[in-house]
């Protein structure tokens, strides 16, 4: 393998994630440009990867390049957003499926654990929206737009291999979970799923059972399961048979429970997790379970490119948390390579806009 060093081998290899999430990507959306349009393609790349370099608006982001570009030709926010209102949704799924094939095209298939997880973005605007969720309190809402991803945690790839915008509908879940795995078999052997609880439903179990692959998952402590927690109290750790569902609509898993440790003079929680292993003990389930916790760090990463916006269109809003999981991508791959921070993977992408952007003529 090349190894690089040094600011300008920063430059390089950032430089080249960040022009295939261009070239796979954002000229892969079908965004319509009119033959006598002010702007090309190319100016409203430059306006979007500014703003999510800066976390800002597009309308921020267009009156500050305004004043660091003066002499360029800069688009405005209402162009950019209008042009990706164009959008289909199932074209910003194609282009970043392209994409992620482009930035894994020399990655050997081999066995890994994979993680699916919800990832909640506030919404401020109209809650009668289909595509609108309630949640927990975040930011001044309880409701969001909210997304299933499926990461990769094999050496050091921590990786986004796909994306799916979820709805109001509960049964849409485990179809999700389908999606999200058929995904990932073309990249790896999937050794171990780890979930988000939100997955905890019986059609979900039953998807991963008929897959026949080894899952964890955190249970959520309803009523039954504090039943059966004191039940067990005086016995734990243990791994115990256990139902979700009633009568026929129901299926069964192996419930894991472990006391976590002692702090002070409180009473350690107990932690339950739902699995299909037969031959681990719930010590092992929950150290498996730790691997997510590398992949949490990874969402943390994701949310620094963030972008802000009070936009109540679906497609932009879909669109923004793809490039945001692509542009992580381009990041993580580029730190593979060499040691870069993501503040100064974002400082190469303004440098690139420095680099590209056209005169006004």
């Amino acid at each position: 393998m090349i190894t690089y060093s040094g600011e300008d081998n920063k430059l390089a290899v950032s430089g080249k994630y960040i022009r295939i999430a261009k070239r796979f990507f954002f000229e892969h959306l079908g965004i319509a440009i009119h033959w006598n349009a002010k702007h090309e393609l190319g100016s409203l790349f430059q306006l979007l990867l500014y703003a999510f370099s800066r976390n800002l608006s597009a309308e921020e982001a267009s009156k500050e390049m305004k004043i660091e570009y003066s002499d360029a030709l800069v688009a405005s926010a209402d162009t950019l957003l209008g042009r990706l209102k164009t959008i289909e949704k199932c074209a910003i799924e194609r282009a970043f499926s392209n994409t992620v094939k482009r930035l894994l095209k020399k990655f050997v298939k081999t066995n890994a654990i994979v993680a699916i997880d919800y990832h909640d973005i506030p919404y401020y605007g109209d809650k009668s929206d289909c595509n609108v969720l309630g949640s927990k309190h975040q930011r001044g809402t309880n409701w969001c737009h909210q997304y299933a991803t499926l990461e990769i945690v094999l050496g050091e790839h921590r990786l986004t291999l796909a994306v799916k915008k979820l709805s109001v509908d509960e049964h849409e879940k485990a179809s999700v979970i389908r999606q999200l795995i058929q995904t990932a078999k073309e990249y790896v052997t999937i050794d171990l799923i780890l979930l988000d609880r939100g997955f905890y439903a019986i059609e979900c179990i039953r998807t991963l059972k008929t897959q026949r692959l080894k899952f964890i998952m955190p249970v959520p402590r309803n009523k039954a399961i504090k039943k059966t927690i004191k039940e067990n109290d005086n016995n734990l750790p243990i791994i115990i048979k256990n139902i979700v569902g009633k009568e026929k609509n129901c299926e069964t898993y192996n419930l894991a429970m472990i006391r976590g440790k002692t702090t002070g003079k409180k009473i350690a929680p107990v932690f339950c997790f739902a699995t299909n292993f037969t031959n681990k003990t719930a010590e092992q389930i929950t150290d498996l379970y730790r691997k997510r916790w590398s992949i949490e760090t990874g969402y943390k990463s994701k949310k620094k490119f963030r972008i802000k916006t009070s936009t109540t269109s679906n497609v932009i809003r879909m669109l923004y948390f793809y490039f945001e999981c692509i542009l992580y991508n381009a990041w993580y791959e580029t730190k593979n390579i060499l040691p870069i921070t993501i503040e100064s993977f974002k400082q190469i992408m303004r440098c690139l806009i420095k680099e590209d952007i056209n005169p006004i003529t």
